[in-house]
């Protein structure tokens, strides 16, 4: 048996008859306030020759909660439902008498050590089967196999898969160290990738997640790295005179990335590559000049300049050297992210004397103030498909990461953790780990 779960790999087998959604549009994926859909999640049952274990309940908890991060789901009351579906066939007319749209159904068998999961999901308002999957692996499988199906729902709906094979990269303060942490999409799986006992800050993501870019005290001096996912203790590519700070991996040109550096004697944001070499001087402003974010097509970049008194967003044309202020109305402007669908660009703002999550079109048109309290929002990241933004908040007294979705709906925390979590990096999607 040990020979056989060593050599077991989360397996799975398409179930049933799933249709492409085509036929039907879901979710319009470019309107963040789209309407919730009425789901019915079905708990899940043991499948035929398996007995009841407690995985069957964590599961159905797992499913919900991980479906409720999209903020995409009306979840219906169980006590309305009319009975247990059946695992394969669906009485659809009885599911749509209660008012459900969709239905979830999960059966499980534990044999062996062995996870079988058989997941469902269906359409009730067109009677047919949208997603069937079958998962074989351990029980501590499960999360992972939850969060493949739950991509399949929503690449179902949209079109598009979500942030179920993402991680998040964040700064995790105790006493007076700071390191890079990553964690899963949902707050699980804590790690610790920088391991410098030491101050490190600024984490960034190259675009295709194999390397994590951060700002880390060497000889007590920042310092600019780079950490390859795959091992090591990561590798110091900038160490020149004054600060390096701030790191931004360019998309669509390989190896680059746009650091702020003051070894001039003046604080700008520089192109380099990840050697070190430095390729260009991007900003000349007098004043300082630090968290550069780039255009999906790596053309623009959004960074921080108070060269006109204030700290306030600019956004860079890179082909033509155009440079323009687009906030306004706020005293302090900074941490600005791009969204990955190149319409808005989030920042923090100062606002009745609390930092808030605001954003605003790449033009400098329709501003909006996301949070609002005490505590507000910092620090913002977009999830690879634009929906959500992930942020930091002191709302509970201390610094936690938090999530909402793009349009300014609370969804949940994600970190409660000892010490403080700050300055969340959304991954791109592809590399979340079990």
């Amino acid at each position: 048996m040990r020979r056989l779960l060593a050599a077991l790999t989360l397996s799975l087998i398409i179930l049933g008859m799933a249709l492409p959604a085509g036929a039907r549009v879901y979710i319009d994926i470019t309107q963040p306030f789209s309407k919730k859909l009425p789901l019915a999640l079905a708990p899940f049952q043991p499948l035929p020759g398996g007995g009841t274990d407690p995985v069957g309940a964590e599961g159905t908890r797992m499913l919900e909660r991980y479906l409720s991060y999209t903020g995409l789901f009306d979840f219906m009351d169980p006590k309305s439902f009319l009975g247990a579906p059946g695992l394969e066939k669906v009485d659809y007319r009885r599911w749509s008498r209660i008012g459900a749209e969709l239905l979830t159904t999960g059966g499980y068998k534990l044999e062996n050590g062995v996870l079988t999961l058989e997941l469902r999901f269906f359409d009730i308002t067109e009677g047919k089967l949208l997603v069937g999957r079958r998962y074989d692996g351990r029980t501590s499988d499960l999360g992972a196999m939850l969060a493949r199906f739950c991509d399949e729902v929503i690449k179902a709906l949209t079109g598009e898969r979500s942030i179920y094979s993402t991680m998040i990269a964040f700064v995790g303060a105790r006493e007076r160290i700071k390191e890079i942490y990553l964690m899963r999409f949902d707050g699980s799986g804590v790690r610790n990738l920088s391991q410098k006992g030491d101050i490190s800050l600024y984490p960034a993501w190259s675009p295709d997640g194999s390397l994590v870019a951060y700002s880390s005290y060497i000889k007590r001096r920042p310092a600019i790295l780079v950490h390859a996912l795959s091992g090591g203790t990561g590798k110091v590519i900038i160490n020149k005179p004054g600060v390096n700070l701030t790191p931004d991996f360019r998309p669509k040109h390989q190896g680059q990335l746009a650091a702020a550096l003051s070894y001039t004697g003046q604080n700008n944001i520089f192109l380099v590559d990840v050697a070190g070499k430095v390729l260009k001087r991007l900003t000349d402003g007098w004043g300082i000049e630090v968290a550069p974010s780039f255009s999906p097509d790596g053309r623009r970049m959004a960074y921080v300049s108070d060269r006109g008194g204030n700290p306030q967003i600019y956004v860079l044309d890179l082909d033509t050297g155009t440079n323009r202020r687009i906030t306004f109305g706020q005293k302090y402007c900074a941490a600005p992210c791009w969204s990955p669908r190149g319409d808005r660009i989030a920042y923090q703002a100062q606002n009745n004397g609390d930092f808030q999550v605001a954003t605003i079109r790449p033009d400098g048109s329709e501003n909006k103030i996301l949070t609002s309290g005490l505590g507000g929002g910092e620090d913002p990241t977009f999830s690879p498909d634009g929906r959500l933004i992930a942020y930091a908040s002191r709302r509970t007294g201390r610094y936690q990461i938090y999530l909402m979705t793009a349009g300014g709906e609370y969804i949940t925390r994600l970190t409660n953790l000892p010490g403080e979590q700050t300055d969340p990096a959304w991954s791109p999607r592809g590399i979340m780990v079990k």
